[in-house]
C-alpha cells in the first residue's frame, strides 16, 4: 500500500520519521491527524509536542513585533493662513502710511494759500498760486493782509467776458502806489481764473485784478495779463456778480461791495 510521508514537514527535536511499517499500522489505526498551525502530518500522541516545540508555549505563535505609533502630528494650516493675512495687512497698512508722510516728516502742507473775498453777493475763495506767479501773488497776499481790500467795490462788469475791483478810486484810475514786474507764469486766462488789470505797460499793475467769466484766450497774447490764481470756491458768486445790470461805462447799477477779503491761513 503506498503511504504518504510527512517529507518537508518540521520535526520536533528528538523526532525521528517513523518506519514505514510503523506509519502503515499508524494510518490503519486512523492515528495520523494535520498541524492545525502548519498543516505538518504527525500522530495524535505527537501533536502537542509539535505544537510546543515549533509553534511555541501552549501551541501559540509570539506574534511579530508592531512598530508603536507616535502620536499624530498635525500642521497649524489654519493658524498659519491667518499669521499671513495679519502680515499683509500690516504690510498694506504700513505702505499706505508711508506714502502719505512727506520726506520731512509729519502731514503735507498746504502749499497754496487761500484768499477768501466776502461780498455782497456772496464770499468766493481764491487759490493764489505762489509756485508760478511768486511776485504778483506775494503783490496780492500783502495788499489782502493789510486790509487794503476791505470795503472796495467791483467797479467794471463786462458780460461773458470779466469782473474787475480793487481800485480805491472806484473807477478804474487807482491803484495801492506801487507796481509789480510783469512775471510770465505759464498760467492761462480760463474760466473764473483772477488776473492782474493794467495799462498798455506789462509792469503797470498795482491792486486791481479781475476775474474771467469764460476762457479769455485772447488776452494771453504776449506780454499776457498775469494770472496768479484760481476760484475753488462760491463759483456761483463769480457769476452772480457777473450777471448784474451796469451802465454804458460797465460799471453796476447797484455796488458790489467786498466787505471783507482776508487770507484763511
Amino acid at each position: 500500500m503506498a503511504v504518504e510521508t510527512d517529507v518537508g514537514t518540521h520535526l520536533c527535536e528528538g523526532e525521528t520519521f517513523s518506519s514505514l511499517a510503523a506509519i502503515e499500522a499508524d494510518v490503519a489505526k486512523g492515528t495520523f491527524t494535520d498541524c492545525p498551525k502548519c498543516g505538518a502530518h504527525v500522530t495524535k500522541e505527537k501533536l502537542r509536542r509539535h505544537l510546543n516545540t515549533v509553534h511555541g508555549e501552549g501551541g501559540k505563535k509570539t506574534p511579530p513585533p508592531t512598530a508603536v505609533a507616535g502620536p499624530t502630528v498635525k500642521f497649524p494650516w489654519k493658524a498659519m493662513a491667518a499669521l499671513a493675512i495679519v502680515g499683509v495687512l500690516v504690510f498694506a497698512t504700513g505702505f499706505y502710511v508711508l506714502g502719505r508722510i512727506p520726506s520731512g516728516g509729519g502731514p503735507t502742507p498746504n502749499t497754496l494759500p487761500v484768499a477768501v473775498l466776502e461780498t455782497s453777493l456772496g464770499t468766493m475763495r481764491i487759490e493764489l498760486d505762489t509756485i508760478n506767479a511768486p511776485r504778483t501773488a506775494a503783490n496780492f497776499i500783502a495788499l489782502v493782509r493789510a486790509g487794503f481790500y476791505d470795503g472796495l467795490t467791483f467797479h467794471r462788469v463786462v458780460a461773458d467776458f470779466v469782473v474787475q475791483g480793487g481800485d480805491p478810486n472806484g473807477d478804474g484810475t487807482g491803484g495801492s502806489g506801487t507796481t509789480v514786474t510783469w512775471e510770465d507764469t505759464g498760467l492761462r486766462n480760463t474760466l473764473h481764473t483772477i488776473a492782474m488789470a493794467r495799462s498798455q505797460s506789462p509792469d503797470s499793475a498795482t491792486s486791481q485784478f479781475f476775474l474771467n467769466l469764460k476762457d479769455n484766450t485772447n488776452l494771453d497774447t504776449p506780454p499776457a495779463y498775469v494770472v496768479f490764481g484760481r476760484v475753488i470756491g462760491g463759483h456761483e458768486v463769480v457769476t452772480s456778480i457777473g450777471s448784474v445790470p451796469t451802465d454804458a461805462n460797465d460799471k453796476p447799477l447797484s455796488s458790489v461791495t467786498m466787505t471783507r477779503v482776508y487770507m484763511e491761513s
